[in-house]
């Protein structure tokens, strides 16, 4: 039987930079002013979530989302599905993230941020001032 589950995210700070991160890495996430439902399956019923993402999203069985838990944001997926995500969606997530917070602070202290693939693939940022 599947059922959704709340998986604590505390490396990550809120739903916007959530947003932000997911839609740098290319994935389909819908947001409003209103929570969305989960679609749910015959096991279960859908679950409300403030960012949602479709199923087929990081290879997932069924649709996922985030809310805003009061310790921080929240995923909320199939229980089926919650450790491909911990792997295959929050760890490219964090990085993302952080990605996203080294260009701001960047920007903020007057440094350029340039991006090096080494012939490995491994991305490289580099800062240089401004």
């Amino acid at each position: 039987m599947s059922r959704y589950v709340h998986v604590a995210t505390p490396a990550l700070c809120d739903l916007d930079e959530i947003t932000a991160g997911l839609v740098q890495l290319g994935l389909p996430v819908e947001r409003g002013r209103r929570r969305r439902m989960l679609e749910g399956s015959v096991e279960c019923s859908g679950e409300p979530v403030d960012l949602r993402l479709p199923a087929g999203t990081a290879d997932s069985v069924e649709d996922f989302g985030f809310i805003q838990g009061p310790d921080g944001p929240v995923l909320v997926c199939g229980e089926l599905d919650r450790e491909l995500l911990e792997q295959a969606l929050l760890a490219p997530l964090r990085q993302a993230i952080t990605e996203l917070r080294l260009r701001q602070a960047a920007g903020d202290a007057g440094l350029k941020v340039e991006q090096a693939t080494d012939a490995d693939g491994q991305r490289r940022l580099i800062l240089r001032r401004g």
